[in-house]
């Protein structure tokens, strides 16, 4: 980056625009003092960003508007600009060229421009934050800044070390970061509170939300479970209600034929009963009297006890032994008879169980006969009752599928109609899609073709536009050129012809003569007579500055005149060459044999032919040495009046010695300055001239530019781009639409296929199964009436069977009666075997103990009359009794067996009937259950759901669903959920929602401001960081520079440093200086003298341009303190730092201003108003 040009306009002194243009290098400016020298760099102090009037040495910032002369009024607005050139991208913009303006009116209104872009002071501080450039950095230095410097008032080493290691603008950001994060803090609370008081209702709609949610949708979980239940109940209601019907019907047959049964048995024991009656009253009167005449026995054997008393042991005994002799007798007997009675009746029940055995058999094998024929029957007649279910299967379910094609065949009629309708529909819309599209189209390209001749024209356009930039540029570029040339040639005839009429650089007597009334001749001075060669200016000046001052006049009366003038006026000495004296003189040319290594000095001077004879005189014998001759300094003296002129001006040669030295910078001005002023002023004509050709041709191609650039076709083309891009954005959407659409009748047409192919189907199928559901009927009524006519056959047969059944199970109980009576009755033969045997050994037993006990009686029958006769009478009819009881209940507890048994046949009847009973009311219980549970089925999809149940029926029954059980199972489940919830506020999913949608953008809001606090924290960490590192490096780097550059200004011995009064905190730490010339230990830096002081400050402020060079610095003064010797050092350090920045000094030491590139005098030729004239040494030298 490089300052190209200042312009001031109307601050402080420089009433007129002045503009000065600076060059690499170093630039000085002079003047002498109160001429206006500082305020150039005031003026740009001032228009980077200087707030501080002290600064500006000014009381009020209005002050440094020019404030007007006793000529001149005063300015009501002051202008500084500087323009930087910024190819190389030093600043953060886009710009190769940057301005910036700063104006203040007397108003007080100001303002700052960046490219004549009004701007705020902080765009242009932020522009040039951590370049160096600004209006309190290292780029700007005056003398007070060195005391400053060396005293580190207000911190200034520190701001000097930031600016130069770019950490300023880490703290402006700090700061920036700090003030963002007390911002984001006051927010955090804010969103803190506003946190808190959500979070206390958010809580609670929470729960009541979730809760809801759930409620809603296990309710709506239990509606789908519902409704797929009802499917499944619907279909089972009709299947259930026919079953039961024929289940009902069925126990209704079972039960008439149990109730005829019953009837006919109950008749029956009817009858038993009334006969046993009889025979109950029989046994009552039998067993009555068998009591009693027990009874009578009892009280008569009682009372021949009492009677025989007496006989007690031998009687009883004798009684006893023959009692039990006649009974064991009559037992025996009574044995025998029963025994030969029992084998009698056993004869002849065995026979009557043969008969009935065989009676048995025969009936057993017809029963079984016949049974066979009932269960084959059965068995056929199950087999066809199966077969017929079957097939009433298949006809219902032709039926239903019937029905179900008939239902899908209406639908698909219905669809197919109305995607024929909608095709159809389709088709219209689609033509006139179609026309749109080709319109659009058309449209399309006409625009296209207008938008490429648009472009092409405007290529050209920008192609001519471009040329006649490139032409402005070159232009301008020449302009530019030209105009610093006319600025440069200005300047340097300003300040010749300054020199010229002040006569500058001549003794005080020459300007008397000069400015005197009485001394009209006004001769010109020798110096202004000739002109030399540029390249022999300075060569032969130095040979000729003895008489330079001489002025030429043309008779001895007037060099007379200007003698007495001085004479009387004590004004000094003056010489004078009088051509007419001159003109007398012969003048020969010189005698040297011509050498090529040596130019006659005639030959290198232009002079008007009047003063040639002088100058011959003058320059007779004197040569200048070639460059590219071998004749040097060491070359021997000449021999003759040869005088040797070195071409640049180093040294003379003549016969009596040899003069040389250094070349003055100002050497070589004087030698024809008044034609110089000539030929300075042509060229600047011709200059002139070509500027306006110039100015011309630039007003001639900007004229065509603004024509070119009115003529573009910009907003056509953005306006023929847009209407292009929506005819395109149109043009796709119509035709995606139309795609659309073509690709909704494409599939409508298939659908209509599909269709017609699926009702061709069901037609198909139609055709196919109605014959087959006509003919499922015809076998179904046939098999009807084969099935009646099987269950006339079975039933028929079941009664046959039932008959010889009960034949059978007669003679079944007969035959095991009768075997039993056979078996009895062997029982009875061999039990009276048994008593027989006994009672045969228990006769001979009591008639030998009788016979004992008979004779031990013969005494007491005597004393005791005994008769037992009436007792065994009484014995006897007791058995008779006995006998004829025993015959009895046989008889009576076999009709009462036959009474029981039809009892129990009864009762099981009725049990049956009670079942079949409970069976038909159970069927009842299910029909009346079925049909409750429909109705409620219907009042709760109705209630619960606002379901019809018609809608149900109606609808398509899904494919895939959970079992039935399943089904239940989760109604169930998921009620008793629904009921346990208890009360629901149905609005708190809503206004959670709301709530925490609010909570959550508070809630995102707070996480955000928590990232920006961290990263606001982390920031600060950073730049802490950065600066950290980046001014330790700097300070380490500076350190090192120092100690290099204090050397280099001083001696390689002195001892020097730059330390931080507190490294564990370098951010903060002050920066202390350490100066020890050779020989000297000053207790401080402040006991150093000025120079010292100076050169100190100066090292410091190198070694910061050697860490990073400031695009330019200005030196405002700051040599004063220097001596000689130091100045050389000063001016020796800028030259050598001018390589990487533009130096500007302003400056009194003729030392540092004859050292610098470009000399710019700022003088009042009007009193208080300074103007600016510029010399460019580096053509001038």
């Amino acid at each position: 980056m490089q300052l190209t040009k200042l312009e001031i306009r109307g601050f402080k002194s420089f009433g007129d625009k002045v503009t000065i243009n600076f060059n690499e290098g170093v630039t000085a400016i002079v003047g002498p003092n109160g001429c206006g020298k500082s305020n150039v760099v005031d003026a740009m102090r001032w228009v980077l960003g200087e707030q501080s009037t002290k600064n500006l040495r000014s009381d009020k910032m209005e002050n440094i508007i020019f404030n007007g002369t006793k000529n001149r009024k005063a300015a009501n607005l002051a202008e500084v600009s500087l323009t930087f050139d910024n190819t190389k991208n030093i600043l953060p913009t886009e710009f190769a060229t940057v301005t910036i303006t700063r104006k203040l009116f007397r108003t007080g209104e100001s303002e700052y421009r960046l490219n004549d872009v009004k701007c705020r002071l902080k765009d242009i501080t932020d522009l040039f934050l951590d370049t160096g450039i600004g209006s309190d950095t290292y780029s700007i230095i005056e003398l007070k800044m060195i005391d400053e410097i060396i005293a580190n008032k207000d911190n200034s080493r520190r701001n000097l070390f930031e600016e130069a290691s770019g950490i300023s603008k880490y703290k402006v950001r700090k700061k920036q970061t700090l003030s963002k994060l007390k911002d984001t803090e006051s927010d955090l609370s804010r969103v803190d509170d506003l946190l808190f008081e959500i979070n206390k209702n958010l809580k609670s709609l929470e729960n009541q939300a979730k809760k809801a949610e759930k409620y809603f949708k296990l309710k709506e979980e239990y509606k789908d479970a519902s409704i797929g239940l009802a499917y499944y109940k619907l279909e089972g209601f009709q299947g259930d209600l026919e079953r039961i019907t024929d289940q009902e019907a069925e126990q209704q047959d079972r039960l008439k034929n149990v109730l005829s049964n019953m009837e006919t048995k109950e008749k029956t024991l009817q009858e038993s009963k009334t006969d046993i009656l009889a025979k109950e009253q029989n046994l009552s009167a039998q067993q009555k009297a068998t009591q009693e005449y027990i009874n009578k026995i009892r009280s008569y054997e009682s009372e021949k006890k009492i009677k025989n008393a007496q006989l007690q042991h031998l009687q009883e005994k004798e009684t006893r032994l023959n009692n039990d002799l006649q009974n064991d007798k009559q037992q025996l007997n009574h044995v025998q008879y029963q025994i030969k009675r029992l084998n009698e009746e056993l004869y002849e029940e065995q026979n009557t169980l043969d008969a009935v055995k065989q009676d048995l058999e025969s009936n057993k094998t017809e029963v079984e006969e016949l049974r066979a024929q009932q269960s084959s029957a059965k068995s056929k007649l199950d087999e066809f009752s199966k077969n017929s279910q079957a097939l009433q299967s298949q006809i219902y379910a032709l039926e239903k599928e019937l029905a179900v094609l008939a239902i899908q065949k209406e639908a698909l009629e219905q669809e197919s109609l109305r995607t024929s309708n909608d095709a159809d529909s389709k088709e219209l819309e689609l033509q006139q899609f179609n026309h749109a599209v080709a319109e659009l189209e058309e449209r399309v390209a006409i625009q296209q073709d207008q938008f490429d001749e648009a472009m092409r024209t405007e290529e050209e356009i920008q192609r001519q536009i471009a040329q006649c930039e490139t032409k402005l540029k070159e232009s301008a570029d020449d302009l530019s050129r030209k105009a610093r040339s006319v600025d440069s040639k200005q300047n340097e005839y300003n300040l010749t012809k300054s020199l010229v009429d002040n006569l500058e650089g001549f003794p005080e007597s020459i300007k008397f003569l000069r400015k005197h009334a009485g001394w009209k001749k006004n001769p010109p001075l020798f110096s202004d007579i000739l002109f030399c060669e540029e390249d022999y200016r300075v060569a032969v000046e130095n040979f000729l500055e003895p008489i330079m001052n001489h002025y030429v006049v043309e008779t001895k009366e007037d060099a007379v005149q200007a003698i007495k003038l001085l004479s009387d006026s004590s004004r000094g000495r003056a010489n004078f060459f009088v051509l007419e004296a001159i003109n007398e003189l012969k003048t020969n040319p010189s005698s040297k044999e011509s050498n090529k290594a040596l130019i006659p000095a005639m030959e290198i001077i232009k002079v008007d032919e009047k003063y040639r004879n002088l100058c011959q005189i003058l320059l007779k014998d004197v040569y200048l040495i070639d460059a590219e001759s071998e004749i040097d300094i060491d070359a021997n003296l000449p021999d003759d009046n040869m005088i040797l002129l070195q071409k640049e001006g180093k040294y003379s040669k003549n016969k009596l010695g040899i003069s040389g030295g250094s070349v003055g910078l100002f050497e070589g001005k004087r030698i024809g300055r008044a034609k110089n002023l000539e030929i300075l002023e042509k060229e600047i004509k011709d200059l002139n001239e070509q500027i306006d050709i110039i100015q011309e041709t630039q007003e001639e191609l900007n004229g065509r530019l603004i024509g070119l650039k009115g003529s573009s076709q910009k907003d056509f083309i953005d306006e023929q781009r847009l209407q292009l891009n929506r005819l395109n954005n149109e043009l796709t959407t119509v035709k995606t639409k139309q795609e659309q659409y073509q690709t909704f009748i494409n599939s409508s047409q298939n659908r209509k296929q599909d269709i017609e192919t699926k009702v061709a189907n069901i037609i198909a199928q139609l055709e196919k199964s109605e014959p087959e559901l006509h003919s499922f009927k015809e076998t179904a009524l046939e098999n009807q009436t084969v099935l009646s006519k099987l269950e006339d056959s079975y039933h028929e047969l079941t009664e046959i069977l039932n008959e010889k059944s009960s034949v059978y199970n007669q003679e079944n109980i007969k035959f095991h009666q009768q075997q039993n009576k056979v078996n009895t009755l062997q029982r009875d033969v061999e039990y009276r075997e048994t008593q027989r045997e006994n009672l045969e050994e228990r006769i001979e037993k009591f008639t030998i103990e009788f016979d004992t006990v008979k004779n031990d009686l013969k005494d007491a029958l005597s004393f005791v009359d005994n008769n037992d006769t009436d007792l065994g009478s009484m014995y006897e009819q007791k058995e008779l009794l006995e006998k004829g009881l025993q015959e009895v209940e046989e008889d009576f507890f076999k009709s009462r067996k036959v009474i029981n048994d039809l009892e129990d046949e009864i009762n099981q009847l009725r049990k049956s009937k009670d079942i079949l009973d409970s069976l038909i009311s159970e069927l009842k219980d299910k029909k009346t259950a079925l049909q409750i549970d429909l109705n409620a089925l219907k009042e709760r999809l109705s209630v619960e759901f606002n379901i019809e149940l018609q809608d149900l029926l109606e609808a398509e029954i899904p494919e895939e669903r959970l079992a039935m059980a399943d089904l239940e199972t989760s109604c169930r489940k998921l009620k008793k959920q629904l009921d346990d919830y208890g009360s629901i506020n149905p609005m708190a999913k809503e206004a959670y929602d709301e709530m925490d949608e609010r909570h959550g953008f508070i809630q995102k809001e707070k996480t955000d401001l928590m990232e920006a606090k961290a990263s606001l924290l982390s920031t600060i960490q950073e730049i802490d960081q950065s600066a950290n590192d980046k001014f330790m490096y700097a300070f380490t780097t500076v350190r090192e520079n120092f100690i290099k550059v204090f050397r280099s200004l001083f001696n390689e011995e002195d001892s020097c440093d730059i330390v931080l009064s507190d490294p564990n905190n370098p951010l903060e730490s002050d920066i202390d200086i350490v100066a020890r010339p050779k020989g000297k230990r000053p207790l401080s830096i402040n006991q150093l003298s000025g120079g010292e002081k100076t050169l100190t400050s100066t090292a410091l402020l190198f070694s910061l341009y050697l860490l990073k060079p400031a695009p330019f610095c200005i030196f405002d003064e700051v040599d004063a303190p220097l001596d000689d010797t130091n100045i050389d050092k000063f001016n020796n350090i800028i030259r050598e730092f001018s390589n990487q920045s533009q130096f500007i000094v302003v400056s009194h030491n003729k030392r540092t201003i004859a050292s610098t590139d470009i000399i710019y005098g700022v003088t009042m030729v009007e009193q208080g108003v300074s103007r600016v004239v510029a010399v460019d040494l580096r053509d001038v030298a």
